[in-house]
Formats: C-alpha cells, structure tokens, sequence
C-alpha cells in the first residue's frame, strides 16, 4: 500500500484533448453544448495506483453532464484535501471558481459555464465555499451546477443553501466537542499504533490496540523522554522496517505527531485546549484503549514532559507556550540563497540516492571558522555538506550566465489582467443601485442582498487582480533582464529567480580518498535547468499542476 499523496491539478478533459490531437477545434468539439468542469476532491485515495478515486468520479461526471445538454471539456482535482476545515487551502477548487467567474480557463481560453461533481460535499461544505461558488456561477450568468444526475439551481438559490451548509458545520463542531466531553471515540484516519475500522469483524476505528504496532509508539514516547533526537528516532523505525498507519516510511513530522498527540495517556485536544473535566479540571480520558502505566511504563506526566521541548504551535496540543518560542512561520523562513533547491546525492541506508533538501546552516564553536554550511537533515542517510560560501559563489555564477545568455535583451511585457471589465462592469452597477437609494427610486431594504453581494463580487476580483500584478511582476524578473539588476533584489527575490531557472542542484559526495579539507570541486555539483514549457494542440498551454 502505497502512502496516500495530496495534489491539486487541471487539464484538458482526455476526450476533448484526443480531438485536438486529431486537428479538430474546441467549438466544433461543443457543438451548442454547455462546456462544464468536472470536479473531482476525495480526501484520502489510497487506492494502488495515481488518483484512482478522482479518476472515477471525473468517469461519472462525464457521463452526468450528457445528460442535460452539456459536455465536459476541463478537469479539476483536488486529491487527498478535506472540505469541511477553514485552514486547507484547495487549490482547483479556487482556480476553478475563478476561471468560471471569467467565463474561460485562463490558459487556453476553452470556454467554461458551471461545473458537474458526484456529489455537493465534493465541491462544499464550508459557507464560505458554497458562496465562492455561487458569485461564480452568477457573474457567469446562469452558470450550471450539475450534482450526480441532477441541476441544482445555485444561482437563484435564496441563501437555503448556505444556511444549511452553516448548520450542517455548526452541528458537526457540536457533535465533536460532545463526544469529546464525553471521552468518546472520534471518526479519523486510523492512528499507528491502533487498528482501524472493520465491517467484518465489526470494528470501531482507532479504539483498540494494533499489538504489532503498539510497542513501536511505545519505544517511541520513551525514547523521546529520555532525549533521544526526533531524527534518531525516525531513523530507529525505517531502520526496524517498521511502516506508518498508511504503509509509508517515516518522517520526523510523522514521529512528532504521533509522539505529541495525547490519545496514547487516553486525552484529546479541542481548539488548542486539552479536554478537561469542568468539575475536577482533571482531563477526561477517553474511551478507547490507551497507555497503562504499569505495563506500558508511560505517563500522562512524560507526555507534559516531552511536551515542553515542542516549540511548533501546530504540534503544541495544548501546552502553553514558553515565553519568546518561535512560531512556525519563523522557522520556516530561509536565509540562505540556495536553501531549499539543494538536494542530497548520497546513498541513505536503505541504498537508494538520498534527494531530500539541504538546509543551511550556523557555523559555531570550533568549525565557526569554516563558515556556515548546507547540509542533509535526513533521518535515514548519514548526510552530505557543503560550506556556503563556495556553493553560492559558483551557483550565483552560473544562474548569471544563464540570465545573460537566455534572458538579456527581452523585453518587459505585462499580460494584461481579464477581468478588468468585469470589475468595471459590477463598480458601475454598484453606483447604479447607490444612486437609485439617493435619489428614493430604490428603498435600502429592497437592495441591500444586491449590494452585499455586489461589494463581495468586487473585492474578489479586485483581490485576483493584486495577484495577477504581483505574479506578472515576478515574471517580469527576468524579462528585460540586466546583470546590475541583481544586487538591487532582496534574498527573496532572488531565490524566486533562482527558482524560475534552476529545479534542483544534486550535490555528489566527495570520492573515497580525497579528503573532506579539499579545496571546493564544482564537478560535484549537478545543476537541472527548468525546461521550458510547450504549448499543447496549438493552444496556449495548459496547467497541468497547480499546487
């Protein structure tokens, strides 16, 4: 079993793209048929194979939208990504609603007017994506909401839609802090360590023991407890062979979460809060099988213990922060130019090319002198490292180069925005209505849904306007590009010219027999340079990946 893979992505529906190759056109392809997306999300495709879920769903939406007159000529996907949480960001469905806002797919302009899915709760469930969704659909005009076989009439919908998607989320978070005042078992993917659901036996999920696993989260906790690093760790389990519930190697993360997640001392946490006996202000312990201190030798006590090394606000559970403790996004910010593009090239211990990133590093105490360094972090490979200095200089080198000899002499060109009428077009109907108040023609009651509406429309598309500048402006990096240009940018802004030139740098190990004091040897350095995109059937492109 394969562990499970989150992507967001587009494309030309199969069908459509086999009678482009074939020389046809995408109007004779429509034939007065309505052009739809088909949208397909499925939260966890485990399924062997790429997307096997997503796969299936764009089969029946194709079929579905025949049905009423209309074909499928996109399909959009989000794989492995929840509806029902605020903080996942969907990618397609985002651009899907934008690109029906305008009527076509950015890229290749093939025309599009509502979307079909197998079910609502595919495309919705949170208020704020049925709204997404329904101001697109309207600034269309009369866009299509196909749901299985059926056309649901979002665009005159009154708002029964959304109040039912916000009661339908109020009683799920209801539910959830009932049943965890209750020490109830809560619906989750199955956590390492317990079994999960079965029909036959029938099996609730995550309540009782896995017996080959539990010993594993076991040496884990106390390992951790008795300061063993969380790589050490990681590696201890690839090392033992030993899988992740979704049959997957491990990760530090993976360990992290497992370790601070409290269900093994029997508690749960609840908007950031461990739940707690209002009585006693003792936590409830749940009902399902957990650490025994007697057999197992672990601790509600060992776990607050662990707990105040955890700086990550994410994987806190709970725990109060200590004072001046970094939040995530400080530790994620880089502060080495080539952080992040660098990639391992020795051999980790299960004898495969490690790959993962270099991340620089401080110099201190007796190597201070060396100055700072990149190196591997993989739990499972012995690691590779290279001095900054060296690597930037020869690498700031070649990006150069390649900038003069590709990019020197363009032109600086600005796509222009395609809502820009649009967004005309609903301002003035905004004043329109404003005025029609002033002058008494129009009472305030009658239009206030019409201008909440409108007000709501217009910061949308003013907001992708701002992002389509700022995309534009980073293109324009290497547009009209001069070498002077270069020292005026700020790290960040040089990192995303690196990243518009270069994919990755694989860094070799240094040969047996020569000496790790060598002077720096650039030949262990293997740049891949990002190709160039191609179009597709004589269109403009196409978006194949999006996040």
């Amino acid at each position: 079993m394969r562990p499970s893979r989150a992507f967001s992505r587009s494309c030309i529906a199969p069908p459509l793209q086999a009678w482009l190759d074939r020389g046809g056109t995408v109007e004779g392809w429509l034939n007065g048929r309505t052009p739809l997306i088909s949208y397909a999300r499925i939260s966890a495709d485990r399924l062997t194979g790429d997307a096997i879920g997503v796969g299936r769903q764009h089969r029946n939406n194709t079929r579905n939208a025949e049905l009423h007159g209309c074909v499928v000529v996109m399909h959009y996907e989000d794989n492995n990504l929840t509806a029902a949480k605020r903080e996942v960001i969907r990618p397609a469905f985002r651009q899907m609603c934008t690109d029906i806002t305008h009527g076509r797919e950015e890229e290749t302009g093939i025309p599009v007017r509502g979307c079909v899915a197998v079910e609502k709760e595919r495309v919705y469930r949170l208020p704020r994506d049925f709204i997404a969704l329904q101001d697109a659909l309207v600034m269309v005009g009369d866009g299509v909401f196909i749901e299985d076989k059926a056309i649901l009439d979002l665009v005159n919908d009154d708002g029964i839609g959304e109040r039912e998607v916000k009661k339908v989320g109020t009683r799920t978070a209801r539910n959830a802090a009932d049943r965890a005042e209750e020490g109830r078992i809560y619906g989750a993917p199955r956590r390492f360590g317990w079994l999960g659901a079965s029909k036959d036996p029938v099996r609730v999920g995550n309540k009782h023991k896995d017996l080959e696993e539990w010993p594993h989260l076991i040496d884990m906790i106390k390992a951790r407890y008795a300061g063993r690093s969380w790589r050490g760790i990681t590696a201890d389990m690839n090392k033992k062979k030993v899988t992740t519930a979704r049959g997957g190697s491990w990760s530090e993360q993976a360990v992290k979460g497992l370790v601070t997640n409290p269900a093994w001392w029997g508690g749960r946490v609840l908007n950031g809060k461990i739940v707690t006996d209002p009585r006693t202000g003792e936590p409830v312990i749940g009902d399902w099988e957990h650490a025994d201190e007697e057999i197992d030798g672990v601790t509600y006590e060992m776990w607050k213990c662990i707990m105040t090394g955890v700086q990550a606000n994410r994987l806190h559970r709970g725990m109060k922060q200590a004072e001046g403790a970094r939040s995530e996004g400080e530790l994620r910010t880089r502060t080495y130019l080539f952080s992040g593009y660098l990639r391992c090239g020795r051999l980790n211990d299960f004898e495969e090319v490690c790959c993962s990133q270099l991340s620089g590093n401080k110099a201190t105490g007796r190597n201070a002198k060396y100055g700072d360094y990149y190196r591997c972090g993989d739990a499972n490979c012995k690691g590779i490292g290279r001095r900054v200095a060296p690597v930037d200089e020869y690498l700031e080198g070649l990006v150069l180069a390649y900038l003069d000899r590709h990019f020197a002499g363009t032109k600086s060109r600005t796509i222009p925005w395609r809502g820009k009428a649009k967004l005309a077009h609903l301002c003035k109907q905004r004043r329109d209505v404003e005025d029609s108040v002033t002058s008494g023609e129009a009472h305030w009651s009658d239009v206030q849904g019409l201008l909440t509406r409108l007000n709501r429309n217009i910061e949308t598309l003013e907001q992708e306007e701002t992002d389509h500048l700022m995309a534009e402006a980073r293109r324009n990096l290497l547009r009209g590009w001069k070498r002077e240009k270069w020292d005026r940018l700020e790290l960040e802004e040089k990192r995303a010219v690196i990243g518009q030139v270069i994919t990755s740098v694989v860094i070799v190990p240094i040969p047996e027999g020569v000496s790790d004091k060598a002077p720096f040897d650039p030949a262990l350095l293997k740049v891949s340079w990002r190709e160039k995109r191609t179009a597709v059937s004589g269109l403009p492109g196409r978006r194949a990946v999006i996040a």
